[in-house]
């Protein structure tokens, strides 16, 4: 039997009759809904399966916190597995299932948390109940929902038992370390005290030593070593150290070395033929008597370069006398050079350029400067796929292209400043090859013996340039890095930026 009351707060009370499980009588247990949405769907009363009019038109009893299941708000009872309702008999004859296994307590403290799921799983077993009577639920599926229900409870006191638990620890480990603190800071100011003592004593002792006449005449040890420096004459005294100088690696001097060469200008350079019947010394005395006919104080540096004479002016006003003189021929400043590594072997000398203008235009490269650009050769594998190109630049062009990526073709390659000499095989000197070589006799690479490298049989190895104890062709010798430095100074790079 129901009764249904609605009151004028907008809440709305059941009174719903049970049967006992044990068959002692009927409860009515008023069920106070605080929070009534008729606006649901059908969807709940549905998936029960649950004709009855009345029960789908007063589905608010499905969704009510139902508190039908004895022993009140404060505790969470353990349901023995064999239970299917719980006790539903009178206050007085409640019966309570065994502990779990781990020894929980039968009472639990009373909070909001614990009253919530007290209410669900009362719910729960409720309408298992009530459907089980109607017949909407086999017997078996509902004995099986009431025993996963009873287990359910027996787990979710577990867990509130071990949350009580570890917040007992929590509070356990707080108050110890509170009272630790509490130790620490009483030390503390233990050790303060004896300090500010300390310090009090010693002021003591400063203020009688000042006012003592026997202590004030004595002298300090201050000024007893002042008189000693007084008395050591000045010659005596030892010198101030000084801080030795950092050594800088062979790297970073070679890279100064280049980069101080690098700034010199270039200037014109003027190359006179030696005749076969005059000496180089009688050739010098000639050209110093036609200069300095018509300049009173000439400025150049002269290189004795087989039967030839180079003649480097070292002012403006000596360049325009030997300028003006018959004889002589000019050498311009030679013209930057740039190499870029890993091109295609199969692009041309006509490809590159149009390479370097059509896909670069990023780096302001012209017309104009392609026209007045030349690749010269290439390096690298003969028979390789990817070659490496040196082209002669215009100063303008080389500050565009060095130390930066191009674009040629289907390839990204690297640029940068080509300053290495060719080296003879034959004389191993700097500047030619050996097909231009004038040298009859050979020169050892390894011994730097009058015999071809090739043939060359000794144990030590010796520079036929700069005498060192090592190869010609080492990368340490020191006549390697002039010849460098010196094709850098003749190199127009423009004017220093």
């Amino acid at each position: 039997m129901k009764t249904r009351k609605l009151k004028n707060d907008g809440t709305d009370t059941v009174a719903l009759e049970t049967t006992d499980p044990a068959g002692v009588g009927k409860l009515a247990t008023p069920v106070v809904i605080t929070s009534l949405d008729y606006t649901q769907t059908n969807s709940e009363t549905d998936n029960l399966d649950i004709n009855d009019t009345d029960m789908k038109n007063n589905r608010h009893c499905y969704f009510a916190p139902l508190r039908l299941r004895g022993g009140g708000d404060n505790e969470l009872d353990n349901t023995d597995s064999n239970s299917t309702s719980g006790d539903m008999g009178a206050g007085g004859s409640q019966k309570r299932g065994p502990t779990s296994p781990g020894g929980l307590p039968a009472k639990l403290p009373r909070t909001s948390e614990t009253s919530e799921i007290n209410d669900l799983i009362g719910f729960l077993e409720q309408t298992v109940l009530q459907e089980k009577d109607k017949k909407k639920l086999g017997v078996m599926v509902a004995e099986k929902m009431l025993t996963k229900i009873a287990r359910l409870r027996t787990v979710t006191q577990s867990l509130a038992h071990e949350n009580y638990r570890l917040v007992g620890e929590l509070k356990g480990k707080d108050d110890a370390l509170n009272q630790s603190l509490t130790v620490f800071i009483g030390k503390l100011e233990a050790k303060n005290a004896e300090t500010c003592g300390l310090s009090a004593e010693l002021e003591a002792l400063k203020t009688t030593a000042s006012q003592d006449p026997c202590t004030a005449q004595q002298p300090s040890y201050a000024s007893k070593a002042a008189k000693a420096i007084q008395r050591v004459p000045r010659t005596e005294t030892a010198p101030k150290p000084t801080a030795a100088p950092q050594t800088k690696s062979r790297n970073t001097v070679n890279k100064e070395q280049m980069a101080k060469s690098r700034k010199t200008k270039a200037t014109s350079r003027f190359l006179i033929e030696i005749p076969q019947d005059m000496t180089v010394a009688s050739a010098k005395a000639g050209l110093w008597q036609a200069v300095r006919a018509k300049c009173s104080n000439p400025k150049a540096k002269i290189i004795v370069s087989g039967k030839s004479l180079v003649i480097i002016p070292d002012d403006a006003n000596t360049l325009e006398v030997i300028r003006s003189m018959n004889n002589f021929i000019e050498i311009g400043p030679r013209k930057p050079r740039v190499i870029i590594y890993d091109v295609d072997g199969g692009i041309s000398k006509d490809e590159l350029t149009e390479c370097l203008l059509a896909q670069n235009a990023e780096l302001g490269i012209t017309a104009e400067d392609m026209g007045n650009s030349v690749p010269l050769h290439k390096l690298g594998p003969r028979n390789g796929d990817a070659v490496h190109w040196v082209m002669e630049v215009p100063p303008s062009v080389l500050a565009k292209m060095e130390n930066k990526l191009v674009y040629i073709g289907m390839t990204r390659c690297r640029c940068k400043l080509h300053s290495t000499l060719p080296q003879c095989y034959n004389c191993q000197q700097y500047g030619h090859t050996s097909a231009r070589c004038e040298q009859k006799t050979p020169s050892c690479r390894n011994c730097a013996g009058p015999h071809d490298s090739r043939t060359c049989n000794e144990d030590g190895v010796k520079c036929v340039n700069c005498k060192g104890p090592h190869k010609a062709s080492s990368g340490i010798c020191k006549a390697r890095g002039q010849a460098t430095r010196s094709l850098l100074r003749r190199t127009d790079f423009g004017s220093p930026q």
